[in-house]
């Protein structure tokens, strides 16, 4: 509100000095007063509250105050400070006519002469010329004193220093002039104060203006303009030094006065939002703008050296963006080239804090510049024990100028990635550490070892297989070969030709057991074996089992046991009939060889709804667990040696766990030394058929 009001005073004078404006609201101020106190009084006599009424004086007051506001309204603040010379003729009316005066006029001089007193520091507050108007006031004070002493019948009184009144008081003429006196003397020094500060600022404003004038950058000042609420409504352009005008290619008549909106477009085009700078912006201390249109480069500083003004200072910078430019180009492509080698590099300097680096994208390992960049090698998740070595490799690589090398795991998203981490000196100060992913590279090395020990045991194994195979083979051939001469000789009766002719049987279903597990391997090989299935009626598979391993036991103390979860004859499932048998065999045959008594127990059992589970258990000599997990190992056998006590070619096991992949199931193991051992695997129950209860 008041501010408002106070903008309301001084807009139509047009002032730019907050001197100026205090000074006409003082005027405003004092001559509003004056109305108020003349028509207040004025309203007090005519109402008969008032019982020593000065009407006329009242309204020359009245007068005098409308007089200057309506001069200051009108513009002309000199003259509403002349009106002061009018102010006797209502001291007249007040205190010297004989008619209206309010007291007595032998009484009323001091009254006159303290009422002029008043004028003399308004005219020092408000005159612009006080020295003259001090001296105009002094004569008119003096006459109007001299006036009231001679209507009062004292001019003989004039003379002395100390009139005698019952109030003792200083003579008027001499209070008046020692008033004046001191006035005078203010507005003198004032004046002679405000003279030099004058030349003071003349001076300052030359150096100015010469030192912007010289100025190689441009330099912008603009006044924001505001309404009656102090709230920004455009810009003036107030000055501009021969460099800007050399930049935006405009002259100083162009520019001097010019408003924002009419000169701005020209100047900046639509490269930079001055509005929103100059008016809205809290923080214009530096800015870069580019000029389209003059395709250059400014960076912008401004300052504030008035309340309503903004000084801009325009920097060329455009050479200083085309190096930076030209730069950031060079490191785009730099970093485009390091990017296409499968390395990360690092700047490290002599403590160890991360300067740069350059990574290529990858979805192994993810860095992030805000986790590297400015932290320290023990602070990005090496071990303490690994950061420390790499300090150290830093230290001597700056110092004696080599190329140290360590390889580290660190742990990423996918897991660990193996790292090899290369640390040459650049400067003085820094290394650049080039990592490369090693990982796949160790990986190979570990698989070519592995591959390498398999081979190398294969070549053991298959060592060991010909060798066993060579002896498995001899000793049924030359059982045959012996004991078939003994049957062509006359030196034997019947039974125990009889005899000899089982054994010979019984070697050859040894030798072809063995020639059929080689050409199962060479089938499985050469992926020859493929699953033919077919309805099989799974019990009538289990008793013709039995019955044949129950006969090939009658020379063993070991006892055969089926079990089977389901009696009914009908019952079975879709399957490779010849595989599943095999596979059995093969298990009974594991069985029946590493069982020397006790009892060897098989068959089948639902497992859920959907698999059909088998199994061969036996009291056997059982399979330590380190060995458990290479029995199914081609050419594998407990005992390795040409020389032992079982004999076989280490084929079986592979051959029936194969099978049961083709069949969708894997064989497992639960085995103990000395206390037997129990092979088991599960197929698909598809198409079951002859179901006897509900499966839980």
């Amino acid at each position: 509100m008041l501010k408002a009001i106070y903008h309301f005073i001084t807009k139509p004078y047009l002032l730019e000095s907050g001197e100026d404006k205090r000074k006409i609201t003082g005027l405003h101020v004092i001559l509003i007063l004056g109305l108020l106190y003349a028509f207040i009084e004025l309203m007090l006599s005519f109402s008969g509250y008032r019982l020593n009424e000065c009407i006329p004086g009242d309204v020359t007051l009245m007068t005098i105050s409308l007089i200057g506001l309506y001069c200051l309204r009108s513009g002309r603040p000199n003259c509403a400070v002349l009106t002061i010379f009018v102010l006797p003729l209502a001291i007249y009316f007040f205190f010297i006519s004989d008619q209206y005066a309010i007291l007595p006029v032998t009484n009323s001089i001091p009254y006159s002469m303290w009422s002029m007193v008043p004028g003399f520091l308004f005219l020092l507050l408000f005159s612009k010329k006080s020295e003259k108007h001090l001296l105009i006031y002094l004569t008119i004070s003096l006459l109007t004193v001299a006036f009231h002493v001679q209507q009062a019948g004292r001019m003989n009184d004039a003379l002395m220093l100390f009139w005698p009144t019952p109030e003792l008081i200083l003579n008027p003429f001499a209070t008046i002039s020692l008033v004046f006196t001191a006035t005078f003397l203010v507005a003198v020094n004032f004046e002679l104060n405000l003279k030099e500060l004058r030349t003071r600022v003349l001076e300052t404003d030359q150096q100015i203006n010469k030192t912007v004038r010289s100025f190689q950058q441009g330099v912008l000042l603009v006044e924001v303009e505001q309404d009656e609420m102090n709230n920004p409504t455009g810009l003036k352009v107030l000055k501009t030094n021969p460099a800007f005008q050399k930049m935006f290619r405009v002259n100083q008549r162009e520019t001097h006065q010019a408003d924002g909106d009419v000169i701005f477009p020209k100047v900046f085009r639509n490269s930079f939002d001055w509005n929103n700078y100059y008016l809205h912006s809290k923080n214009r201390q530096r800015t870069e703008v580019y000029v389209e249109h003059l395709e250059k480069w400014f960076e912008v500083f401004s300052l504030q050296p008035a309340p309503n003004q903004i000084a801009s200072i325009f920097y060329d910078i455009t050479k200083q963006r085309q190096i930076i430019d030209s730069l950031q180009e060079s490191r785009k492509r730099y970093k485009v080239l390091l990017e296409a080698i499968p390395d990360i590099f690092f700047i490290i300097d002599k403590d160890g804090v991360y300067m740069d680096f350059v990574i290529k994208e990858s979805e192994l390992i993810q860095i992030n510049a805000d986790d590297i960049v400015g932290n320290s090698i023990f602070e990005v998740g090496f071990s303490e024990k690994m950061s420390r070595k790499i300090f150290q490799c830093i230290q001597d690589a700056i110092n004696r100028d080599t190329i140290e090398t360590i390889e580290y795991a660190l742990e990423v998203e996918k897991g660990t990635a193996m790292f090899e981490m290369r640390i040459a000196r650049l400067d003085d100060h820094s290394v650049i550490s080039i990592a490369r992913d090693i990982t796949k590279r160790k990986i190979a090395e570990i698989r070519l070892e592995e591959a390498k020990l398999k081979a190398e045991e294969a070549d053991q194994l298959k060592s060991a297989f010909l060798a066993n195979i060579s002896h498995e083979i001899r000793t049924p051939m030359n059982a045959i070969i012996g004991f078939s001469k003994m049957v062509g000789s006359p030196d034997f009766d019947v039974e125990e030709k009889n005899r000899f002719i089982d054994i010979i049987i019984s070697n050859g279903k040894l030798l072809m057991e063995m020639i059929n597990d080689m050409i199962s391997l060479s089938k499985i090989e050469s992926n020859q074996v493929k699953a033919k299935e077919s309805f099989c009626k799974v019990n009538d598979l289990m008793v013709e089992l039995y019955r044949q391993y129950s006969f090939d036991l009658t020379s063993k103390p070991i006892r055969l046991k089926l079990n089977n979860q389901n009696a009914n004859p009908k019952f079975g499932v879709t399957t490779d009939k010849y595989l599943l048998e095999e596979i059995l065999k093969k298990l009974l045959d594991n069985a029946v060889k590493f069982t020397n008594q006790g009892e060897i127990e098989f068959g089948y059992r639902m497992k859920g709804n959907d698999r059909l589970l088998f199994f061969v258990k036996d009291t056997g000599i059982g399979i330590d667990i380190e060995q458990i997990k290479r029995i199914f190992e081609r050419f594998h056998q407990i005992d390795n040696k040409t020389t032992r006590k079982y004999e076989g070619t280490g084929l079986g096991l592979a051959i029936a766990q194969h099978y049961s992949m083709l069949l969708g199931g894997k064989i497992e193991v639960n085995s103990a030394i000395d206390q037997g051992s129990e092979f088991y695997f599960s197929i698909p129950f598809k198409n079951g058929d002859g179901t006897l209860q509900v499966v839980r």
